[in-house]
């Protein structure tokens, strides 16, 4: 199969001449969220959804914080550290 100079070269051409789009990027393993949260949760005897309804985050941003798929926002360090009364150096290191 000849290459097109116009097409660009993420895609890839199948047998039946629809392109594939190849993924450019990788995942990487950067670590994000609260690597904490889960055990000071669980220190404090506090489910997922007890802990929303205390903070008013809801369940899955909790989730997300605890599995390293979202970057936590200071003000919810903030609600999470009061609530879990620690200090705010707790959660994130």
């Amino acid at each position: 199969m000849s290459k097109c100079s116009y097409i660009p070269a993420h895609f890839q051409q199948c047998r039946w001449n629809k392109p594939i789009v190849r993924a450019s990027k990788e995942r990487t393993t950067k670590s994000h969220g609260l690597p904490h949260l889960r055990m000071l949760r669980h220190r404090k005897g506090l489910s997922i959804s007890q802990l929303a309804d205390l903070t008013g985050l809801r369940r899955d941003t909790i989730a997300h914080l605890e599995n390293g798929r979202e970057d936590a926002q200071p003000y919810q360090v903030r609600l999470l550290a009061r609530v879990l009364d620690v200090q705010h150096l707790d959660l994130v290191s």
